[in-house]
């Protein structure tokens, strides 16, 4: 029997090597590429066609969900689970309207994330993201102006504030109690976010809004 292919499509390098650890380590699966935006994904798909895809939703060039959508109308037999930071009540609506098995957090265990990948497999739903969490994000960024303007989480904005108080990524994590691959897939997206390109400018840009 031939092994279930995956192609990982995650910008966050050490993260989407973490997830091939993972995945490796479930028999019967390979991982035959990563990628690390929607345009490279769709260029892989024209060479090789896998039986899942582990998505990221914010990815430069063209996003999960627009590369989701894309995908299911050239190969509908491919599965999809996106694997996300954001509990966003919006975005899990978009994945199950478009057609996505399922949509995961990152900071959820390894045993609970190799269950999503078997599950996605045999074609079962796996929507695993609190409706709690979900509805209070959405909450935070329709009522604060700033993030809005900025399209910051309220889990961004924490992250900022302990980076302003001299907080290192570890130290991060162990305070909100996330991974450290989490930590920096968050921080990365925050430079981007506000375009900034160092840890200093993203401090002076804490101390100019008074986080």
């Amino acid at each position: 029997m031939e092994n279930t292919k995956i192609i990982i499509a995650d910008d966050h390098a050490l993260f989407a090597d973490g997830l091939e650890q993972i995945v490796q380590s479930l028999d019967g699966f390979e991982v035959i590429a990563k990628v690390t935006d929607g345009k490279l994904l769709m260029q892989k798909l024209n060479a090789t066609v896998p039986d899942i895809i582990l998505m990221d939703i914010n990815m430069p060039h063209l996003n999960g969900i627009e590369a989701t959508k894309r995908i299911l109308q050239l190969y509908p037999s491919v599965k999809i689970l996106f694997i996300s930071m954001y509990h966003n009540a919006e975005l899990i609506k978009q994945a199950k309207e478009i057609g996505a098995m399922g949509y995961v957090m990152k900071d959820i265990t390894a045993s609970v994330l190799k269950e999503s990948i078997l599950n996605t497999k045999k074609g079962i739903p796996t929507f695993l993201v609190s409706a709690t969490n979900a509805a209070l994000d959405n909450e935070l960024a329709n009522a604060d102006p700033f993030l809005r303007n900025y399209k910051l989480s309220q889990r961004e904005i924490d992250i900022i504030r302990l980076i302003r108080e001299g907080n290192a990524t570890k130290q991060i994590a162990a305070i909100l109690e996330l991974s450290t691959y989490t930590v920096e897939t968050h921080r990365k997206n925050i430079n981007r976010k506000l375009q900034v390109q160092s840890t200093a400018e993203l401090i002076a840009f804490a101390h100019k809004f008074q986080f």
